[in-house]
């Protein structure tokens, strides 16, 4: 029944990988109450690409990566074109595909979708789909369940365009094993290091030099700029923390959205499934019916055999092994002539046959578990804090608005804007550019605005600063320090011992050269004056001592076919490095388990090389504008 899902996971983990933006930021109905007023910012044929999408995007990729970056994220970057232009690109991609399935007359049937969402193991307690899990996932992530379920809809349509791609990519055996022969592959190498200090004898390094190298380079010796600065911040959770909830409003929520704190009522039920085809002849429907009968009357004349008959009769691979279990759910979780019949039996009851769209049912139900609604006090702190939550998001909007005029209109101190608002000012120490922009959460914007030089000359409030989603920060210098040139005396031995350093790796890298050089001519390794340590075997895929990545990398791509082979690397130090590769050893490979990885991997780069040049096509075949004006305003 659930065979969908594993049908088009290859699929759908081709088009996700092209594709990392969702597909429905917004509920189907916003699109008919703003769809004539939206602005665009590109337009695929007659499909819009409107200015709420891309934000939207924009707004999504930044949430992502400052996840996984943490204090590294820097949402300057979104100000790039170059970053912007590829999320745009990605939405474009979106609508041709789904120009594409449209035109095409793709449709996904409410149950195929039922299917899929009930497969998914997050929203399964115990293997079971959880409508509870389900409501509360969703609701966590600020999302009803029509968006999420459109959202997939929508990437479930694509799969007859995606899936001749994904069966396209399969590798044959010959290929896997030739790959992973390659990826296995070792080398044996022995290294000679011609260190850079070895070289200190002949390098010198005169005051004229030291001196002309300041003057050549006087803005690497300055002082960074540095300000003791003012701040406020406003956040969500400030203005919420400054809302309260008295008991009246909860209990008056709490009558309001009763079914939200109730369990609705859930039945157990097993059944019996005579499989029917959708295009079924007459006669094999009459046959499949007459057997449903049959099972039907030995059920109901023996309840007891019930389970016996499912594992024997039933055509449902899900649930048969099981006696036919299907397990507790709510109305609405099957399909209608299904939960139907079981919501209008009673409890032992035996019913059927039922016709659906998969063939004929015998139930048994086997449990009600009656609906409840939990008591006020258990739910309270529930309530007060989404209560909370509503109340601040709709002050929020003001107090932001009051947050920007404020830090506008009174510019010469930030007291008003946090008196006005209850919020804290905080003060910092003498900082730099870099450490400024770790108090504002990494965002440039707001230390370009603190260390702008009418900031500095005015020490006026900045302007609002939106330094992370629905956060606020405005600031005002206190104290400002320029930077500063730093007097040649001071960085003078810095100077001269940064440029012995350069000439030290200079002389060692000429002379790793014309060793190599000398070896080409046929010379031997002695006759050089080399050394090599003893040999050592690398791999391809793994780090080693003493060997930089460019340095392994070149080891590997060293002609194999007449050895020993030569090559030269600079090592980080200032040393230079010659390594002789003396033998290729290759692996016979007859893991299959390693081979299958090794497929998939090679299929999975096939598949997308194949999707990109899919979407190629359909984008030669459209006309796409993009409105550059719209693209690249903040």
């Amino acid at each position: 029944m659930f065979d969908i899902v594993d049908k088009h996971k290859r699929a759908v983990q081709i088009v996700l990988a092209l594709i990392t933006l969702p597909f429905a930021f917004f509920g189907v109905d916003y699109y008919f109450r703003h769809g004539e007023t939206v602005t665009e910012v590109a337009r695929v044929g007659d499909v819009k690409v409107t200015q709420i999408e891309f934000d939207e995007a924009v707004r999504e990729q930044q949430n992502r990566l400052r996840q996984q970056l943490g204090a590294g994220f820097d949402p300057a970057m979104f100000d790039n074109a170059e970053v912007r232009y590829q999320i745009l690109e990605q939405l474009i991609n979106q609508k041709l595909l789904q120009d594409k399935a449209r035109r095409d007359a793709l449709r996904v049937s409410d149950v195929q979708l039922q299917e899929v969402i009930a497969a998914m193991p997050v929203f399964q307690d115990n293997g079971r789909f959880s409508a509870d899990k389900y409501r509360q996932l969703l609701a966590a992530q600020n999302m009803t369940p029509i968006q999420f379920e459109e959202r997939m809809r929508q990437e479930l349509v694509l799969g007859p365009l995606t899936d001749p791609i994904a069966i396209g990519s399969i590798v044959a055996r010959p290929s896997e094993e030739r790959y992973l022969s390659l990826l296995e592959q070792q080398r044996e190498v022995a290294i000679a290091t011609l260190p850079a200090a070895a070289f200190a004898k002949d390098v010198s390094v005169d005051d004229a030099a030291v001196k002309t190298f300041y003057d050549n380079n006087t803005g690497a010796f300055k002082t960074p700029e540095q300000a003791r600065f003012e701040y406020v911040v406003l956040t969500p959770e400030a203005v919420q923390s400054q809302v309260t909830v008295d008991e009246a409003d909860a209990k008056t929520y709490y009558q309001a959205n009763l079914k939200q704190f109730g369990q609705q009522e859930e039945r157990t039920a097993s059944h019996i499934l005579v499989a029917v085809k959708p295009d079924a002849k007459p006669e094999e429907k009459e046959a499949a019916r007459k057997k449903a009968d049959d099972l039907a009357a030995q059920a109901k004349a023996n309840p007891g055999s019930f389970a016996e008959l499912a594992k024997k009769h039933s055509q449902d691979p899900g649930s048969a092994a099981q006696g036919g279990d299907l397990g507790s759910f709510q109305r609405g979780t099957m399909v209608k002539g299904f939960d139907d019949a079981v919501f209008s039996m009673k409890e032992g009851e035996i019913a059927g046959p039922v016709q659906t769209e998969f063939g004929y049912h015998i139930i048994k139900l086997t449990g009600i578990t009656a609906a409840k609604v939990k008591p006020f006090d258990e739910v309270r702190p529930q309530i007060e804090t989404d209560l909370k939550r509503q109340k601040a998001s709709t002050r929020f909007a003001a107090a932001a608005d009051q947050f920007q005029n404020l830090v506008y209109e009174q510019a010469d101190s930030l007291q008003g804007v946090a008196k006005a608002l209850n919020l804290k000012v905080q003060s910092s120490p003498l900082m730099t550019r870099a450490q400024a922009q770790s108090i504002a959460m990494g965002n440039a914007k707001f230390v370009d605005a603190l260390f702008s030089p009418d900031s500095v000359q005015s020490k006026r409030n900045t302007e609002a600063v939106e330094v992370a989603p629905s956060t606020l920060m405005s600031g005002r210098i206190v104290e400002y320090k320029a930077s500063a040139p730093i007097p040649f005396e001071q960085v003078r031995d810095q100077i001269r011992q940064q440029l012995v350093r350069r000439a030290e790796a200079e002389a060692a890298q000429k002379a790793g050269n014309e060793k190599l050089a000398e070896l080409a001519k046929g010379k031997s390794e002695q006759e050089v004056g080399l050394s090599f340590a003893a040999p050592v075997r690398l791999e391809r895929t793994k780090p080693a001592p003493n060997v930089s990545p460019d340095a392994l990398r070149r080891i590997f791509q060293a002609n194999s076919t007449k050895l020993p082979q030569y090559i030269g690397a600079p090592e980080p130090g200032g040393g230079f490095t010659i390594i002789k590769v003396t033998q290729v050893i290759t692996p016979t490979v007859t893991d299959d388990q390693k081979l299958k990885a090794v497929g998939n991997q090679m299929g999975d780069q096939i598949s997308r090389e194949l999707f990109s040049a899919y979407l190629a096509s359909l984008k030669g075949k459209s006309e796409v504008k993009i409105n550059q004006a719209n693209l690249e305003k903040r």
